[in-house]
């Protein structure tokens, strides 16, 4: 068994960011709107056993160690500026990681992996000779219903995540400096993927770390918010020495409602006063919210003449119902029938 039994999928130390005593936080229930005042950090973002056993626990540990030291470093220095590139290597890492490790990702991914857990044993049952007609159909209506192990196929993804995050460095880190009288407030799973120029994209997956259009969201703070994008479709405007600064209520509130929607359970905020603030942003957004899940598709693959040669899984993440419009970006929506699947590097 773990060693700790409550294990955290977001690290205490990242709230410890947002609280004034480091010790307790604000909270926002996404299901009822309910207000905490003072809620313990330390019982936040966590479930017994998330993780299940003692060689998780510490690997995670570890990572959290060398990561959070990249993460520790360009907070103190306040921008991206002078950050070399094997200290973003380690701070997309940790993106990816954070991402990977939450509730919401577990819901998200389990579709899939349900599926190809069916899709393996329908073909080993299938295979099986030894089986007679009537055994093979009783064990095929077992399959149907077989569920992956949520702490097994999490653990896989976290690594694959951290193994992928190369993939996000070519992305341009902006250092937003909130300058409003309202907080960035953050969630139980506070990295974000949006695509606003492929909003219009909704029967493949556009949220793919090399997929152009890709916005990376990650709050560290009440005033500051980080975010990778690409360049190459988005032009920033007043953009200083990787800073921009937000002065515009709109643009936070969109920051802060793709939290809210990219939540599993709750909304974290700095200070109490901001509840009703933070209420608000909830209500308009309610009947909007979604318990998002991959999208699994299945259909007829054909080959480049049209044939039809088999039959074909896609699973992608969905775009959040929300897809925010900010004014210090400007940049072409592409319309669905323009859209052609491609990498970044097709543009770079």
């Amino acid at each position: 068994m773990a060693s700790q039994a409550n294990q955290h999928y977001v690290p205490q130390f990242y709230f410890k960011y947002f609280s004034e005593n480091k010790k307790s936080i604000c909270v926002l229930n996404r299901a009822t709107g309910k207000l905490v005042e003072t809620a313990r950090i330390k019982g936040q973002a966590s479930k017994k056993y998330f993780y299940g056993d003692t060689e998780i626990e510490q690997a995670l540990c570890e990572l959290e160690g060398v990561f959070s030291q990249a993460l520790r470093e360009i907070i103190a220095r306040d921008s991206f500026k002078g950050c070399s590139f094997d200290n973003f290597l380690l701070f997309v890492q940790n993106i990816m990681l954070q991402k990977s490790r939450t509730m919401a990702s577990r819901k998200n991914k389990k579709g899939m992996h349900d599926k190809l857990l069916q899709l393996y044993m329908e073909c080993e049952v299938n295979n099986d000779e030894k089986l007679d007609e009537a055994t093979r159909e009783a064990f095929a209506e077992i399959t149907r219903n077989l569920e992956s192990d949520p702490q097994q196929t999490q653990a896989m993804e976290m690594s694959i995540a951290v193994e992928c995050a190369e993939g996000l460095t070519d992305l341009t880190p902006v250092m937003l400096y909130n300058k409003t009288n309202r907080p960035f407030i953050f969630s139980d799973a506070p990295v974000v993927f949006t695509n606003p120029q492929h909003k219009n994209i909704t029967n493949c997956g556009v949220l793919g770390i090399k997929t152009p259009g890709l916005i990376v969201i990650y709050p560290v703070s009440a005033t500051r918010c980080i975010m990778l994008l690409d360049t190459t479709v988005y032009k920033v405007k007043n953009l200083r020495d990787s800073i921009v600064k937000i002065r515009s209520l709109n643009d936070v509130a969109s920051l802060n409602k793709l939290q809210i929607h990219n939540a599993s359970n709750a909304i974290y905020f700095s200070k109490f006063q901001y509840g009703r603030y933070a209420q608000e942003l909830l209500r308009q957004e309610k009947n909007k919210l979604l318990d998002f899940t991959g999208r699994v598709v299945e259909g007829i693959e054909v080959d480049g003449s049209g044939e039809e040669v088999g039959d074909i899984i896609h699973s992608f993440d969905q775009q959040l119902p929300y897809i925010p419009a900010f004014s210090f970006l400007s940049y072409y929506e592409l319309h669905e029938n323009e859209y052609r699947f491609s990498c970044r590097e097709e543009y770079a």
